[in-house]
């Protein structure tokens, strides 16, 4: 039995993953103490700080959860996260879209170790081909962001964040297959040999979907390779390609089916990162980027109709980014962190558009430490965008620790904003109708706020946590009727909102080797012009887990979520609330065979209740899904 770590709300049993964090002490046949240290995250400040000393609401899912609950993509792992939203339109590989406290999937900002990932035409971010091969942790920064990414980071910050290869190298092979034909191949390999550190994998999913024309198959590869520098310094170079493949069984909704509608997506990022700390008291950070990605949809005419016809669209866009921060320590007391950014944007609809554009930015935040219990956190920051003009954010926060109780109180305000994407400012109309896209658009702007108490209990083993919040929504940018007569439309700055409610954490670990977690959410949410609710919230949101090692190296795990009805459209039903269980297990084999360390037996049963429901709605969500695999450790 080994001790306990809790990363950002969430508990871990170590001892469980037959892994025990850096700090623990080895493992022995005693019970080991609660593990006291906090995780240290980089999403929040952009360099590392622990968890205790921040201010922002951070929730923190490492390797280890995902590999308990059998996580297969990023989107799974996000499910039990307060304050977040996840929404598939059908089966697995159809579009999946985050939400964040009431902001919508353009108003997330997403990243991939720190590099920007979200589509430049449309401005949100698809997780369903991003699966979780080669991540160590996923960070979940909610609320306001602005200051430290700049635009689209009004409800929070996404980072999924790679292995570092470490310690004697090892590989692994990982084989799966369930029904709906679903089959997954994975491999990889990680280690360090001397100043040299790689992680390297590749992956292969197919699924056949639970209608016609309803597959799914994506191909993933991704690496890391670090070179050490003198004086703790560090380059690195980041890779990750992902090409997808998905049928699109309807025209509309369920059950309009299509025979022949399809999409390809692609998506390819480079990453070159240098660190180096100068001295004690200042270190430097300077990374260059690239992303681009590619989606073809192809919806011809059906045979045997004369009177259809066929549609096709291809679109591209590409990022590129240069990000040179500075850190520099005051004594113990006092840290400003400084950075500047350049980024050129593309963004192409074939036959439609190809437009490009570029935005400078500065920023610099203070971190105040006073007698080592209340930590101050302010920034500003400046964006200047060939398209939209400036924008200029701020952002506080407060983090005090109690620590004869064991208590942490924390507070935040923040001014966030989302730039229009490519199509709202540039797709063009069709005749008799003037341009879709308004050149002249503002950005969508935002104030918000929050505040909360976090406790523990029992040595640990107990954790409660609440927040409340509150973000207010101006100049959001909205399709308006713009010509009654011949029924064509604009995006203009005409929306405001507003959305509130409580974030809700529990997690427990009565006995050793069993954790328990809850989180709860409530979003109450209001379009301030039509007095109506937001579109696609569910104002309550429960997510229950349990990881359970009923014996050595045999591991259950289990999820609830109870979602409530959601809004959808004025004078339409809502969209009926649902009730899913997911359950999984793990077996660890007692044998060893030449180089083979490791083999294990695992299985995951996703809607065990095989629940009729749908995500979002018209679009059915998948039925009892039983995958079970084989995972080899050389």
């Amino acid at each position: 039995m080994t001790g306990i770590e809790r990363w950002g709300g969430v508990v871990v049993l170590m001892g469980i993953l037959g892994a025990a964090p850096a700090t623990a002490q080895p493992a022995s046949p005693e019970a080991r103490p609660v593990e006291r240290a906090e995780p240290v995250v980089v999403t929040a400040t952009r360099f590392e700080e622990r968890l205790e000393q921040i201010g922002a609401s951070v929730t923190v899912v490492p390797e280890a959860v995902i590999e308990a609950q059998e996580y297969r993509t990023v989107e799974e792992a996000l499910r039990a996260v307060p304050g977040v939203e996840v929404q598939q339109s059908g089966s697995p590989g159809k579009l999946t879209t985050v939400r964040i406290r009431g902001a919508g999937p353009t108003q997330i900002q997403v990243l991939i170790d720190g590099v920007r990932v979200k589509s430049t035409t449309t401005g949100d971010f698809d997780f369903a081909d991003l699966p979780v091969d080669d991540v160590e942790r996923i960070e979940v920064v909610r609320g306001p962001q602005s200051t430290l990414y700049g635009a689209d980071a009004i409800g929070g910050v996404i980072n999924i964040i790679t292995k570092r290869g470490r310690g004697k190298p090892t590989a692994f092979v990982d084989l799966e297959a369930g029904n709906y034909d679903t089959f997954r191949e994975r491999a990889g390999v990680s280690g360090a040999v001397g100043p040299w550190n790689f992680s390297l994998g590749v992956s292969r999913l197919d699924f056949g979907g639970q209608f016609r024309n309803d597959e799914h198959s994506v191909t993933s590869l991704n690496g890391r390779v670090g070179l050490a520098l003198p004086n703790k310094g560090e380059v690195a170079l980041v890779g990750r390609y992902g090409d997808g493949h998905r049928g699109i069984p309807f025209r509309t909704v369920f059950p309009d089916f299509d025979a022949n509608r399809e999409q390809d997506d692609r998506v390819a990022l480079l990453s070159l990162e240098w660190r180096q700390p100068w001295t004690a008291w200042y270190e430097t950070a300077l990374r260059l980027s690239a992303v681009r990605s590619s989606l073809t949809f192809r919806d011809p005419a059906e045979p045997g109709d004369p009177d259809g016809f066929g549609f096709r669209s291809d679109i591209e866009s590409e990022r590129r980014e240069v990000d040179w921060l500075h850190r520099v320590d005051l004594g113990r007391i006092d840290t400003v962190t400084a950075g500047f950014e350049y980024r050129s944007e593309e963004g192409t609809n074939k036959g439609l558009f190809s437009e490009t554009t570029d935005t400078w930015a500065v920023f610099v935040q203070n971190e105040l430490r006073l007698f080592e219990r209340l930590f101050l956190t302010a920034g500003v920051r400046y964006d200047d965008n060939s398209a939209f003009g400036d924008q200029t954010t701020a952002r506080a926060a407060a983090s005090y620790l109690i620590k004869a109780s064991d208590t942490r109180l924390k507070a935040s305000w923040a001014q966030g904003f989302r730039a229009p994407t490519f199509n709202e400012l540039f797709f063009p109309g069709f005749p008799p109708c003037g341009p879709f896209g308004n050149r002249d658009l503002r950005p969508e702007e935002s104030e918000s706020w929050d505040a909360g108490v976090e406790q523990h209990f029992l040595d640990r083993r107990v954790r409660v946590a609440a927040t409340v919040f509150r973000n207010d929504f101006t100049d959001l940018i909205q399709t308006t009727l713009v010509d009654p007569a011949n029924f064509c439309f604009q995006a203009q700055n005409v929306g405001r909102a507003r959305t509130q409610g409580i974030e809700v954490e529990a997690s427990v670990a009565p006995i050793d080797r069993l954790l328990l977690s809850l989180a709860y959410t409530h979003t109450d949410t209001e379009d301030r012009q039509t007095g109506e609710p937001l579109r696609r919230f569910a104002p309550n949101r429960w997510a229950l887990t349990a990881i359970y090692e009923l014996i050595r190296g045999l591991r259950l795990t289990a999820e609830l979520f109870v979602v409530s009805s959601q809004f959808e459209v004025p004078g339409q039903p809502r969209n009926d609330g649902y009730v899913v269980v997911n359950v999984g297990g793990a077996y660890r084999l007692p044998w060893r065979w030449g180089a083979l360390s490791n083999l294990t037996i695992h299985v995951k049963v996703q809607n065990l209740l095989n629940e009729d429901y749908a995500e979002t709605q018209g679009f059915p969500a998948l039925g009892t899904h039983v995958v079970a695999g084989l995972r080899a450790t050389f």
